[in-house]
């Protein structure tokens, strides 16, 4: 391996590095690992060291959802997202109603809970997006989107979807 410092066999966090991958486009060792929780990736060696990798991901889901129940996520950016998207569909009174809940846009989450769980946490300088501009605010049609994926995903003023 060269230069490469042999890291099979140690453990970081839940990850236990079980070979060598290769070197990656900028020469770097990249390591086959497996998480405690049974799932296996690749992922750099430095990550692994200075503790950017501690878990295949799954780490970050139980954060994540103890972060949504704590205080039932009141206060949090994805919270805010969970209401303003609910009063959009439910909420006559909203100045945004007419292109959601009255062009028969719907909002199916039946708690924060279980919104949170479909789309975990808000990455920054994203924002709330319908994947099917025509459907309902529901399980796998949301996600956290960039301006540009926004941008694409807009309507014509006659509802049909803007292509780009």
């Amino acid at each position: 391996m060269g230069r490469v410092k042999n890291m099979i066999g140690t453990i970081y966090g839940r990850v236990r590095v079980d070979s060598f991958h290769g070197l990656n486009k900028e020469n770097k060792a990249e390591w086959n690992c497996t998480c405690s929780c049974g799932n296996k990736f690749v992922t750099l060696g430095k990550s692994l060291r200075v503790g950017l990798t501690r878990s295949c991901g799954c780490l970050q889901k139980e954060k994540a959802s103890e972060y949504a129940t704590k205080h039932k996520g009141v206060g949090t950016t994805e919270y805010n997202a969970y209401r303003n998207a609910q009063a959009r569909c439910t909420n006559p009174k909203c100045d945004k109603f007419s292109y959601y809940g009255g062009r028969g846009i719907k909002f199916l989450f039946n708690s924060f809970q279980q919104f949170f769980n479909d789309i975990g946490l808000k990455p920054k300088g994203r924002t709330l997006d319908r994947i099917d501009n025509n459907g309902n605010y529901e399980p796998g049609n949301i996600r956290w989107a960039t301006k540009a994926q926004q941008n694409a995903n807009k309507r014509a003023p006659n509802g049909r979807k803007i292509c780009t």
